[in-house]
This record gives C-alpha cells, sequence and structure tokens, in this order.
C-alpha cells in the first residue's frame, strides 16, 4: 500500500503540468520579468522532474524498494506547507536554506547574496529592520547585497514573517533559517517553501564547532564562550552527554534535551527524502550547481564570480586541530552524535540517487518517450 500511494503521488505530477506562471505583485516591473524568466526555467526544470519519476518507477529503483518498509506519515505544516522535491515548482514558492553551523552556512548565503538575490538572514536584525512595520527588501551598504526586514533564522522572525505576511509578498528569493520545522509556519498551502540544505559529516562539524566556540567574538551570545579558549577537546567532551543529534532534534521538532529515539530517526529520513534537495559540503560545487539548476538560478551573471569567491575560496574558515577518525576522541564524538551520524549517511545515499534529477541526460532528453509508453 505505501509503494502504490508512493506511486500515486509521483504520477500526479501529471495533473498539474504544465506549470501556469502567476506574477506577483513586486517592486518594479523589472521584477516582474525576472520572476517570469525564472517561472519559464522552472517550468522547463518541471519537466526533466516528471520524467525522472517515471523513470523511477519503471525502473524499481531502490529508493522506491526501500520506502516499502518505511510506516512514516508527515503531517502538519511540514506536509501542507512545504513543497515534495519532484513536485512542480511554482513561481509562489520561495526556496529555504536549512543552515546548519560549521557546514558553509556563511559560504552559502554570501555565494546567494553576492548574485544578487533577496535573502532572509539576521542581517535584517543587526541593522535594526527587525521593529519595520512591513515587509520589504533592504539594501546593505557597502556591500549593496539584498535582504527582506525579516530575520528569519530566529523563531520570533519567522513568527513576525507570518504576522507580516513574508511568503505572500513574494519579495524574497531565499530565507535562511535553523528550525526547519518552525519555518513551516511561516507558508501556506498556496504559497509554499522549499527546502534545501548543505551537510558535513557529524563529528568533523562537531569538531569545528568546538574551535569555532573559542574564537567567535563577533557571533551572537551563547555561541562565542571565550572560558574554552586553549581548552582540548578532550577536556570539553568530558561528562559530556548528547540525546544523540542536532540534526535528528531539529528535523523532529524535539527539545534537544530529549533522548531521540529510532522513531525519531526516520521520520527525520523521510522528511529529509521527500523534501529536501541534498547537498554535501565534500561536494560543495556540484551542490551547488544542482541548487542552481534546481530553483532557476543556473543563468545568473554574477554566478561565476561569486562562485569562485565564495565557493572555491570560502568564507568564515576557522583553521584547527583535526580527529583522527578511530581515535577514542572520534569515537566518543560518534556516539554522541549518532543518530546524525546514521542520517548523514542516509543524506549523502540521497545525494547519489537525487543525480538523477540532474543529468545532462535527463535535462536532454525532456521529450515524450519515457511519458508516452505509461
Amino acid at each position: 500500500l505505501r509503494v502504490t500511494s508512493i506511486a500515486g503521488s509521483y504520477l500526479s505530477l501529471f495533473g498539474s503540468f504544465p506549470i501556469a506562471y502567476v506574477a506577483h505583485i513586486s517592486e518594479t516591473s523589472c521584477r516582474a520579468r525576472m520572476k517570469a524568466s525564472k517561472a519559464l526555467k522552472r517550468a522547463a526544470f518541471s519537466t526533466s522532474l516528471v520524467i525522472v519519476s517515471v523513470s523511477l518507477l519503471k525502473q524499481e529503483s531502490n529508493a522506491i524498494q526501500r520506502l516499502a518498509s518505511v510506516t512514516v506519515d508527515l503531517s502538519g505544516d511540514v506536509a501542507n506547507n512545504m513543497r515534495d522535491v519532484a513536485d512542480p515548482l511554482k513561481d509562489t514558492d520561495t526556496a529555504v536554506y536549512w543552515h546548519v553551523p560549521k557546514a558553509s552556512g556563511s559560504s552559502i548565503k554570501g555565494y546567494y547574496s553576492c548574485m544578487g538575490l533577496v535573502e532572509g538572514t539576521d542581517m535584517s536584525e543587526t541593522e535594526g529592520h527587525d521593529q519595520d512595520q512591513s515587509v520589504a527588501v533592504w539594501t546593505h551598504q557597502p556591500s549593496k547585497h539584498r535582504y527582506i526586514n525579516v530575520d528569519t533564522t530566529r523563531e520570533e522572525g519567522i513568527l513576525r514573517g507570518k504576522q507580516l505576511g513574508l511568503a505572500e509578498s513574494g519579495l524574497a528569493d531565499i530565507v535562511s533559517t535553523m528550525f526547519p520545522r518552525i519555518i513551516p509556519q511561516m507558508f501556506n498551502e498556496q504559497h509554499q517553501g522549499r527546502y534545501f540544505a548543505l551537510l558535513r559529516h557529524p563529528v568533523e562539524r562537531a569538531v569545528s564547532l568546538f574551535y569555532y566556540y573559542q574564537i567567535a567574538s563577533w557571533e551572537r551570545p551563547g555561541v562565542y564562550q571565550p572560558e574554552l579558549e586553549g581548552m582540548d577537546i578532550d577536556e570539553w567532551l568530558e561528562g559530556r552527554e548528547s540525546t544523540g543529534g542536532y540534526m535528528v532534534s531539529l528535523l523532529v521538532n524535539k527539545d534537544r534535551r530529549e533522548t531521540l529515539t529510532d522513531d525519531d530517526l526516520e521520520m527525520a529520513k523521510e522528511i529529509l527524502r521527500t523534501k529536501f534537495i541534498v547537498g554535501l559540503v565534500t561536494e560543495m560545487e556540484e551542490s551547488v550547481n544542482r541548487f542552481d539548476q534546481y530553483f532557476g538560478w543556473s543563468d545568473n551573471e554574477l554566478r561565476s564570480e561569486c562562485q569562485d569567491r565564495f565557493i572555491v575560496k570560502g568564507v568564515n574558515k576557522n583553521s584547527h586541530n583535526g580527529v583522527k577518525p578511530g581515535s577514542d576522541t572520534w569515537n566518543k564524538l560518534t556516539e554522541l552524535n549518532r543518530y546524525d551520524l546514521q542520517l548523514y549517511q542516509y543524506a549523502v545515499q540521497l545525494f547519489e540517487e537525487q543525480a538523477e534529477f540532474f543529468s545532462e541526460k535527463t535535462m536532454d532528453d525532456s521529450v515524450d518517450t519515457s511519458v508516452s509508453t505509461e
């Protein structure tokens, strides 16, 4: 029954194809033309998503076989307000970047700001725009980067964005958040969000985060922890207990002090599989290429320059000692992040499977051959 329902959801893609373009009420006619161009590119890419979906059914791929044993059902805001990966893209959708700390998030946000996209980040709060009475775009000086005047990185900012009608405004190209299960509250069934994320090996991320705590004096209170300066990582780990995973806790919307379960892990996997375009820090350039292709940003005239500056070279890097795989320290961190590690391994598998969406052959063969045989 599970496989049948999945098949139905894939085939239902045809019900809304071709995609109709609905222009946003925007700041300028130029912005409206940009939206129209984006909609056309999204329509072309959605054709390939349909072909890929049918191809997956015909081949009885490993992903579909795996679903037969999965009994997780999504509900609530994440099911209704966030689009599935294979759903046709609509101009009313907003890209939602799940920023996992120390997983190249500063590089990703800087990259898209550099390309001229309007972002929702914490910049609005730092510049005093969190008190504005209506949703609007403002320009940072001297960078000339553009931001929406809502801090979507915090829970209170997300709720403010809902009250101001951020999703309905169509003004943001991307909103960034660390709370993937809170952000759906800002959207609705007519104006939905669409997740993407860049993930890093949990042990490597934890090590990087520890050293970042020691030096990040420019960060918010709580991130910068000067008392850790000079401390050895093994000393930091003494007596530490974990519920099993930062990422899984956020995906299932559990307090990080609550102990995670196998069911929580399965729910997190299902959300990742159905809702996220997955990127990997170890495959940075390929990941960004997929994000850009998926959301229709590949032909941005600043893309090459911004990619070299933010993706190839990177920003906010922190050189530090590593931890040797197999060492006592590594094993301790593995245990502390046991559920996150399983989720990351699953993400690596998803990254390989999602390559089907972006292969040149899929994009070039957008003809009726695959469709007409069904």
